[in-house]
C-alpha cells in the first residue's frame, strides 16, 4: 500500500475516533467521517465494506498502536520489572491518548465487541501479546497459574480504573499512588 493510501486510511481512522468520542457510534454516519477526514464517502467504502467493518478495524488499529507502545520494553529487564513497566506504559498511553482509551472502553460495551468475539481472532482485541506475556510469567513460575481472564481483569482492569479515576478528577496522577497500585497487583499475582 502506498503512503498516500495509508495516509487516507489513517485519516479515516483518526476522524472516526474523534467523531465517535464526540457523538457515539450511532451518531457518527459514514458521510460525516468522510467530511471530517477530507475524503469522498466512496473512498471510505474503498477501504471498508461497511461501518461495522470500519469500527472493528479501527479497534484492531487502536490495539496495535497501544501494544506497540506498551510492549516497547528492554528484554534485559527482569519479569517483575517488565510487569511494572508494561502496566505503567499502558496507563501513560491511555492518559495521553484519551480518544483511543474511550473508544476502546465504548467498544467493549457495544455489540461490535460481539462481532469480533465471533471471529475468534485474538489479534482483533490485542489479547495475544498480553496473553503471551502473562503466560511467560506463569510458565517460568513467577506468577500464579490462574486463568487469563482473571489475570487480565486484575492487571488491565486496575489500569483502566486508574485512568478513569484520574480522568474524572477523583484523584491526581501521582507517582506514589501508581506505584502502590502496581505493587498491590504484583503481590496478588506473584507466585511467592
Amino acid at each position: 500500500m502506498n503512503v498516500q493510501l495509508l495516509n487516507k486510511k489513517e485519516a479515516i481512522f483518526e476522524s472516526t475516533l474523534t467523531l465517535i468520542n464526540e457523538n457515539g457510534f450511532h451518531g457518527t454516519p459514514m458521510s460525516q467521517i468522510a467530511s471530517h477526514a477530507n475524503v469522498a464517502t466512496g473512498t471510505i467504502y474503498h477501504y471498508f465494506a461497511s461501518k461495522d467493518e470500519l469500527i472493528t478495524e479501527l479497534f484492531a488499529y487502536c490495539r496495535v498502536k497501544t501494544n506497540e507502545h506498551i510492549f516497547n520494553v528492554e528484554e534485559s529487564l527482569s519479569y517483575k520489572e517488565k510487569f511494572f513497566y508494561i502496566w505503567n506504559r499502558l496507563v501513560d498511553y491511555y492518559l495521553a491518548n484519551k480518544k483511543i482509551f474511550w473508544f476502546i472502553e465504548q467498544f467493549y460495551s457495544s455489540p461490535y465487541y460481539e462481532l469480533i468475539q465471533k471471529t475468534k481472532n485474538p489479534s482483533y482485541y490485542g489479547a495475544d501479546r498480553m496473553r503471551m506475556f502473562l503466560d511467560e510469567g506463569i510458565e517460568a513460575g513467577i506468577i500464579r497459574n490462574v486463568s487469563f481472564p482473571t489475570l487480565i481483569s486484575l492487571y488491565i482492569g486496575a489500569a483502566t480504573s486508574h485512568v478513569k479515576m484520574v480522568t474524572y478528577g477523583f484523584c491526581q496522577a501521582q507517582k506514589q499512588g501508581r506505584e502502590d497500585l502496581i505493587e498491590i497487583i504484583w503481590n496478588g499475582v506473584n507466585n511467592k
